[in-house]
């Protein structure tokens, strides 16, 4: 990351005015310290910004039935949503870096760029193939833009104020949970899906325009190396190796081991060592991310397909799920919030794991026609789960980052949990491709999704209590990732 050795463990880069972090252990602030002075026009920006791209999400997970029907090629529906994910992987360990040398502003200007870009490719996409590209580029942007949110928000906010800045971005999906599965269905109804990617576009300009006054001004490490080779590696061999199970043919076991072989040297050089065994620390912090992600985006990407395609619910109705899950992600992480300080990270990631794997089985019974209440009450206690144990790995890693180069070592982190994105819905849409071939039904397909989320959320459980707890000491040397 071209770390200073001497850089002393309070040269955290912070809003001018700004008191030191208290310890961990303390009471939580009250609210009002996030929204304090310039601190405040920072936190706004951030939320403002956090709330349009929820929308935006919210809107096309919803309307992504209504493309199916459209533009066909159903084995390729799990690609629109890995597709997004290989792109944040491969751009997030780079924005992360970039971030440390450039500053915020910069960086956010083109990724916004190339967000819309995304956009507007997606809106005249003439077929499924085509929208998979579109959200690939979407997605490069959009995982860089989550780079530095949260890279602003480990680099400017005190430690004991963070979790309630977490908790208050994911608060920020609680009205785009309301607002956006209706506006996506009704998009869907009466102008077309098309416009879910172009509606977002000039506010999402506006947005920039109110958000980049409050992002620090200043430029970081000059020297800061950032590396491209192995993220870009990274995401070809991901992508190869799940185009390998996604469409069977003499290609496919050739796909799925030269995927794999590209794929995890690329991968060990970017994450810390010791992530692919969950080695107590920043490496388990990176494999949990994986797999909390990955047990999610399972079924989380097939939901709203289950419920329309087999369950026979208009968009709207299957929408509410997502509107379900999206309030209860953020009340959990409210409550998280009002814990952290006095609560083992292990233990709030282990409850939020049963709470999805628990969530995951309930909303499996739309396969089987049991009521309907299931599958939705189901997902809300899984929303919960994610509210309690996302925000948890990434502030365990906050905590015990190197100060002054949180935004890179969070960046692994963010990796990972996009990474676990990727292959959650890649896996699923393997299913859904595999039981199309075999003629088994869309339903074993979904099925096969929900059973591959429920062992991650089980490996999760396992993992959870090698998290990092608390900041290394000032004399400690800075941690190495392994990205050159």
């Amino acid at each position: 990351m071209g770390r200073e050795g001497d850089r002393r463990a309070g040269a955290v880069e912070r809003v001018e005015g700004e008191p030191e972090a208290i310890g961990a252990g303390s009471q939580p602030p009250r609210w009002r310290e996030v929204f304090r002075g310039a601190r405040g026009r920072l936190t706004a920006g951030l939320l403002l910004l956090e709330a349009l791209v929820a929308i935006q999400i919210l809107v096309v997970a919803t309307v992504m039935p209504a493309v199916r029907r459209d533009l066909g090629d159903i084995q390729f529906y799990g690609w629109t949503f890995s597709a997004a994910g290989l792109g944040q992987f491969a751009a997030i360990p780079i924005a992360g870096r970039a971030m440390d040398r450039f500053g915020s502003r910069r960086l956010l200007a083109a990724t916004l760029a190339l967000y819309t870009t995304g956009l507007l490719l997606a809106a005249f996409a003439p077929s499924m193939l085509a929208l998979v590209g579109a959200r690939l580029i979407q997605g490069i942007g959009g995982g860089s833009t989550y780079a530095v949110s949260l890279g602003t928000v480990a680099k400017t906010y005190p430690e004991d104020v963070r979790p309630r800045v977490l908790a208050l971005l994911a608060a920020m999906w609680i009205l785009p949970g309301l607002l956006g599965p209706p506006l996506g269905a009704a998009l869907a109804a009466t102008l077309g899906w098309r416009w879910a990617f172009v509606a977002p576009i000039p506010v999402l300009a506006l947005s920039a325009v109110l958000v980049f006054p409050a992002l620090p001004a200043g430029l970081g490490d000059r020297g800061a190396r950032i590396s491209l080779g192995p993220p870009l590696v990274l995401a070809a061999g991901a992508g190869a190796f799940l185009a390998g199970l996604t469409d069977l043919s003499v290609w496919s076991i050739p796909l799925v081991v030269v995927g794999l072989a590209v794929a995890l040297p690329a991968l060990q050089r970017i994450v810390p060592p010791g992530t692919l065994l969950a080695r107590r620390g920043m490496p388990a912090a990176a494999a949990a991310a994986f797999l909390l992600s990955m047990s999610f985006v399972s079924a989380d990407a097939f939901l709203t397909l289950m419920l329309t395609a087999v369950n026979g619910r208009t968009i709207g109705e299957a929408g509410l799920v997502i509107t379900f899950v999206t309030i209860a992600w953020s009340v959990g992480s409210w409550w998280q919030s009002r814990v952290a300080a006095s609560r083992d990270p292990g233990g709030l990631v282990i409850l939020g794991s049963v709470l999805v794997m628990v969530g995951t089985l309930a909303a499996a019974a739309g396969l089987i026609h049991w009521p309907l209440a299931l599958p939705y009450a189901g997902w809300t206690v899984a929303g919960i789960g994610m509210g309690i144990a996302f925000p948890t790995i990434p502030l365990s890693v906050m905590n015990a980052s190197t100060a002054g180069e949180e935004a890179g070592e969070l960046s692994p982190v963010l990796l990972m949990d996009t990474l676990g994105v990727a292959v959650g819905a890649g896996l699923g849409g393997a299913c859904v491709a595999l039981a199309k071939t075999s003629g088994v039904g869309l339903r074993a397909g979904i099925g096969g999704a929900f059973a591959i989320g429920s062992l991650a959320a089980v490996v999760l459980a396992a993992v959870a209590p090698r998290l990092p707890t608390g900041r290394p000491p000032a004399s400690t040397d800075a941690h190495e990732s392994g990205t050159d």
